[in-house]
């Protein structure tokens, strides 16, 4: 079970291990009763991804589309690396691709809360990424928790967007 898989009707592959999605997938996500939305999931960045290492650079052209990140940190795999050096890696590849990307809203959200060594870790991870003014979600795509209030917070912070865009004026040349 994927957070992507539970929140819409898309149904990528999905397995116990990491950087099991190896295409960009789309999903359309029901939000605020009546709204929707166009999530993807991407395939995970390595280090060197922005200079062509891995699959990076076609991975990153699909990013520059999107109006925010969110930054998914799976608590059950933390000998896999520092959860926040990897989500300093991640927007370090992010901002070496295209500057811009670095200026999008990013929430980040501590995976597979269903499982108790995640809970403990999940509290100190949330002052730390919180103390650095990002908004962290725990969630459980297993059992549901914290999905609604994800879902509701991706679509409110879209919806200012497209309010603060459609209240910029439009260049003429």
């Amino acid at each position: 079970m994927s957070l992507f898989s539970s929140v819409s009707a898309a149904k990528p592959k999905v397995a116990d291990y990491p950087f099991t999605t190896l295409v960009p997938n789309l999903g359309v996500v029901p939000y605020g009763g009546y709204k929707t939305m166009v999530m993807a999931d991407i395939p995970g960045l390595i280090a060197g991804a922005s200079e062509g290492h891995g699959l990076g650079t076609r991975f990153l052209r699909h990013v520059e589309r999107t109006d925010l990140f969110l930054h998914l940190v799976d608590l059950t795999c933390m000998q896999e690396g520092d959860p926040f050096e990897n989500f300093q890696m991640i927007n370090n590849e992010l901002n070496s691709h295209d500057e811009s990307l670095s200026q999008k809203p990013q929430l980040v959200v501590l995976t597979k809360m269903d499982v108790p060594e995640a809970k403990e870790l999940a509290q100190e991870l949330t002052q730390h990424f919180e103390s650095l003014g990002y908004p962290v979600f725990q969630i459980s795509a297993v059992t549901g928790e914290g999905l609604k209030e994800l879902v509701n917070a991706i679509g409110d912070e879209l919806d200012r967007r497209r309010e603060e865009q459609a209240e910029q004026p439009l260049d003429s040349e």
